[in-house]
């Protein structure tokens, strides 16, 4: 039982490294790219005004942090009412090719609407693609049920796998559509935790989260699916954790009381 605890208290630390590693970076805003060949589809449309300079910021930090160190070839491409490719094929990621890169990032500008589709059947078109991280905030500008069939109808010629991050958990319809596109093609949901989120989370670790056995004082709830995955699996490690030690206690009472039986 001991050992059992040790075990569980040791899973459990690796899984918050795990979460704090998954909140920091450019892990935050993108989640982790899981593919060695990506394009990275950008929606620059009118209403990402306000988050552009976070998605500039959290670009440069994408490129060097992940696309340089993980990946062997990448492309960027912004849309909005049309397309702007980075490159017309995926590069081969080089320190030249980020230091590129990086300067077209500083160039975008949000305006317009969200072709989406436009998008997809573009990236969709780079030879040797695995992976798609479509970054947006909004539904697409046309039907989504479209996007889901013509994203479906290539997927039979393409194993691409698109992962969708939202940059507005709070649009419902939003959410629901990129739940849909991520699941269609064997890819991740991804919606980066809110200031509020990460403060809550910091308070917790830093006041003994491991170690508290009060079951209201819990993580906060993860829209992404890597997150809340994640969550969900420390949950139930701290309830074994102190189903077990609980049971190591009553062991522990029951030695005692033989012990003193014993000696009497």
């Amino acid at each position: 039982m001991e050992l059992y605890v040790r075990c569980v208290e040791k899973v459990m630390k690796r899984y918050i490294q795990r979460l704090q590693w998954l909140l920091s970076g450019s892990r935050r805003l993108f989640g982790a790219i899981l593919e060695s060949k990506v394009c990275i589809l950008l929606d620059m449309s009118g209403s990402m005004g306000p988050y552009l300079p976070q998605v500039k910021t959290g670009l440069v930090l994408l490129i060097w942090e992940q696309l340089r160190k993980c990946c062997n070839s990448f492309n960027l491409l912004s849309f909005a009412d049309g397309l702007q490719p980075w490159q017309d094929a995926l590069v081969e990621t080089t320190d030249a090719a980020c230091h590129k890169a990086m300067q077209w990032v500083t160039h975008l500008q949000a305006q317009g609407s969200t072709s989406v589709l436009q998008a997809l059947l573009k990236a969709f078109s780079f030879h040797d693609l695995e992976g798609l991280y479509l970054l947006t905030d909004g539904k697409p500008d046309t039907s989504c049920s479209l996007v889901l069939n013509e994203v479906q109808r290539l997927r039979e010629k393409r194993d691409v796998k698109v992962h969708t991050i939202s940059f507005n958990c709070s649009d419902r319809a939003a959410v629901e559509f990129l739940r849909k596109l991520a699941s269609l093609t064997g890819g991740r949901y991804h919606c980066p935790a809110g200031e509020d989120t990460l403060v809550t989370i910091h308070s917790l670790l830093t006041k003994g989260f491991i170690e508290e056995r009060d079951p209201r004082i819990a993580l906060p709830p993860f829209e992404g699916d890597d997150l809340r995955r994640l969550a969900q699996e420390i949950t139930k490690a701290r309830s074994f954790l102190w189903q077990a030690q609980s049971f190591r206690f009553q062991l522990q009472k029951k030695d005692n009381m033989e012990a003193k039986v014993a000696l009497l």
